[in-house]
């Protein structure tokens, strides 16, 4: 069963697919693409979060799980546009003859493709699709550690790999997230992903966070840290206003790269 064939109900289906595809959206956006009242899109909420199809908030919905993540291959053409700003204004962050873990994660790619004009960078990655992007550069150290490889998105994962990354200390680590709670928590989906994660943001001197707005409004199951760890977070909007006072206290710097993108529509 794909998106379009959930309930049997087109504008329901369609509802969902808009949310699945930007993680959050508020009532009047929906009401716009659907071509609907307010009252319709929130008795349509309603109806759907009951059924736990999606999840209902004030002022909108958001995807139903927060334990299984959307299919890798969707991601991977999600927002591309809004990843490509924060992927630039990373790179941009990295100087030269750096030390950088990088994790797993579409949004990781992009920035290893925006890191490709850099000279002498040592990079440790648990993905090898990072790692097949940026061997290509011949003035890069490139190192994978061992480890199970997950072939849904490329993951090196298990013991060995936490193990491999606590020998070393990074200067930076570039790293994306499942969901930011407004408390500051950082979720994802993977327990096995996550620690991995989690042992890279242990031995990092600084944390870049890359994370487009639909992570202010998802939701995951595996918490591997906290805002008040990061250097800087780079998005695409915004956040809302307690995330974003909390990062004030937190005295974490906030990068925001707006795209153009619009809306999607079906």
């Amino acid at each position: 069963m794909n998106l379009t064939e959930l309930t049997g109900n087109p504008r329901h289906d369609q509802l969902i697919q808009l949310i699945a595809k930007r993680g959050y959206m508020n009532i009047d956006e929906l009401a716009q693409l659907l071509e609907v009242s307010t009252q319709t899109v929130r008795r349509d909420i309603r109806k759907l979060s009951e059924q736990g199809l999606i999840t209902r908030h004030h002022g909108g919905a958001g995807r139903a799980s927060s334990v299984v993540n959307t299919a890798f291959e969707q991601r991977e053409l999600s927002y591309t546009e809004e990843k490509n700003a924060i992927a630039r204004s990373i790179a941009d962050y990295i100087p030269d003859g750096s030390t950088v873990f990088i994790t797993i994660g579409t949004t990781v790619e992009h920035i290893a493709r925006a890191l490709m004009n850099h000279r002498h960078l040592r990079i440790i990655t648990n993905s090898l699709r990072v790692a097949h992007i940026l061997y290509k550069n011949t003035e890069f150290e490139v190192m994978v550690p061992g480890g199970t490889l997950r072939p849904n998105n490329g993951g090196i994962i298990g013991p060995s790999a936490v193990s491999f990354v606590e020998g070393f200390r990074s200067d930076y680590l570039i790293t994306s997230v499942g969901a930011i709670e407004a408390n500051g928590d950082l979720l994802e989906f993977d327990v096995n992903e996550s620690s991995v994660a989690k042992a890279m943001m242990t031995h990092s001197r600084h944390i870049l966070l890359a994370a487009d707005h639909t992570k202010f409004h998802a939701s995951a199951a595996v918490e591997i840290g906290n805002t008040r760890q990061v250097t800087a977070l780079f998005t695409d909007i915004t956040p809302p206003p307690a995330l974003r006072s909390l990062l004030q206290q937190q005295q974490v710097e906030l990068v925001v790269n707006p795209s153009n993108n619009e809306l999607p529509t079906l």
